[in-house]
């Protein structure tokens, strides 16, 4: 028959402000903050740095908070990088209207876009393609999902500067709203 040993691991643990060196590997417990951390170990050892890392738990909302601000930071500036920021705008029910999108001439624009009117929800992108800056018809697609017809259809308006987005909309009982993000290349 096998012999079965059942052991106890204890980590260290005490108030925030007691908090003591740890071991590489060990763990420690704030009591009073509710936080984790173990120890890094030693730069011989192969560690990043010295000291210690904290371990997420629901009540590191300092430390949270403080990645969720770098995160929102990271978001701008690559939003910054791809184009014009993320938009919205209310589609007025039975109406036909330009949106405030402009595409500027001798460029490939798409927009990533989500309609949402009700519960129905509409996720697509609309391919702009390259516009040579005189009055006619734009080439574009539409590439979308929806779980219910929204009641939008696109169309642009050219001039001899840029090209406007248009949409018109049917009655559904409830004005939808349009939110986007346009990325220019060329």
């Amino acid at each position: 028959m096998a012999v079965i040993q059942i052991s106890k691991i204890q980590v260290r643990r005490g108030l925030q402000e007691n908090l003591p060196s740890l071991s590489p590997g060990e763990f420690g417990w704030s009591v009073d903050q509710r936080r984790l951390y173990i120890g890094n170990g030693t730069l011989a050892e192969g560690s990043p740095a010295t000291g210690v890392t904290e371990v997420l738990t629901e009540f590191n909302s300092e430390s949270l908070s403080a990645n969720v601000t770098a995160l929102e930071s990271n978001v701008t500036v690559i939003q910054s990088q791809l184009g014009v920021p993320r938009s919205s705008e209310t589609l007025t029910d039975n109406t036909t209207a330009n949106t405030s999108i402009l595409v500027e001439s001798l460029k490939t624009e798409m927009i990533d876009y989500n309609i949402v009117r009700g519960t129905d929800v509409r996720i697509g992108t609309l391919k702009i393609g390259q516009y040579n800056g005189t009055a006619g018809t734009v080439n574009y697609e539409d590439d979308y999902t929806e779980t219910s017809d929204v009641g939008v259809t696109w169309d642009f308006a050219a001039n001899a500067t840029s090209v406007v987005l248009q949409y018109t909309t049917t009655s559904t009982g409830d004005n939808a709203t349009f939110n986007y993000f346009v990325r220019t290349f060329g």
